[in-house]
């Protein structure tokens, strides 16, 4: 049999429902596209493994004894994916129109200078997922985000996230978000997999950028749409696109990329940028008295108060 044009990879942890409804949106294959799926479980204890093997058995099932993480999983699949193309997809994603594949892998066809790609992630009622791409940690990134220039000013002022959902066209970023992250195989013998010592968050960070330093190209595609349901796979609180967690890796991500700058640079802006933010959250929840509003700002101060207490315990 011929290898397929497409490989599609899901990491599942306990969201059979989700996973459910994920490979249900993908649709029948399309012959423009053949494509091969895999699904590799993280020893999930609610029946995924099961529901896969029984709903779904034209995908290809790799059940892990123990959560191995997000990275290492993708990475077995990464190994046995046999498509010209691979997406990494997350279970909590759907995909409206699975047609967006076929257009999709036709644009990359005529750009052989992109590495790796990503579509706009929208949330369940249509807003723009602030989150899907962005651009490399770095000490005008990490400022542009703190200070809200790249909130004001988009496409001069360059933040640590694309915060222009709908740009004309086709727009160069430096990662992509792993929930859904198309990638050329034949990269990989030169880029690398995913960096196993990242267990989750803000490995698709890191790993744009490499596709990057390779040479490669990296594109953000708004025309092509997937529905995230931010962080109903990882278990996480949502906020402005990280956890204490994310907020760690990319801390030391930023010393990795940037040699000869001074972590406590990192700490003291961006922990500005997250007291600043608390304190906007709480006005606005003054205004409105809406408890969400005042959940974002106490949100702000416990990862305020993460970088204060991590700067602490030293580098």
């Amino acid at each position: 049999m011929a290898d397929p044009r497409l490989t599609i990879i899901i990491v599942n942890w306990n969201t059979r429902e989700l996973l459910r409804d994920c490979l249900s949106s993908l649709g029948t294959e399309d012959p423009e596209v053949p494509r091969e799926v895999i699904v590799v479980d993280n020893a999930s204890r609610d029946g995924s493994p099961e529901m896969v093997a029984r709903e779904f058995p034209a995908a290809r099932l790799m059940a892990n004894d123990e959560n191995v993480g997000f990275a290492r999983a993708n990475n077995q699949a990464l190994r046995e994916a046999r498509g010209r193309y691979i997406l990494l997809l997350n279970s909590d994603t759907t995909t409206p129109d699975p047609g967006i594949f076929r257009d999709w892998l036709a644009f990359l066809d005529e750009h052989p200078e992109i590495g790796a790609s990503g579509c706009r992630l929208v949330t369940a009622d249509g807003r723009h997922w602030v989150g899907d791409a962005g651009f490399r940690p770095s000490p005008r990134t990490v400022c542009c985000y703190s200070f809200f220039l790249s909130h004001l000013f988009p496409r001069r002022c360059p933040g640590l996230f694309l915060n222009d959902g709908r740009p004309d066209g086709p727009r160069m970023v430096d990662w992509i978000s792993g929930a859904a992250l198309m990638i050329r195989r034949d990269i990989l013998r030169r880029v690398g997999l995913l960096d196993e010592g990242l267990f989750m968050y803000a490995e698709d960070v890191e790993w744009g950028c490499r596709v990057r330093k390779h040479g490669y190209s990296v594109c953000y595609l708004p025309q092509f749409v997937i529905v995230h349901l931010v962080g109903a796979s990882s278990g996480k609180r949502g906020g402005e696109g990280f956890s204490t967690l994310w907020l760690e890796n990319l801390r030391r991500l930023h010393g990795r990329l940037n040699p000869g700058q001074s972590l406590l640079w990192f700490d003291a802006i961006f922990s500005a940028g997250l007291l600043l933010r608390s304190i906007l959250y709480y006005a606005i929840y003054l205004q409105t008295g809406e408890e969400k509003d005042r959940t974002r700002s106490r949100r702000m101060r416990e990862y305020f108060n993460f970088l204060i207490n991590r700067r602490r315990e030293g580098p």
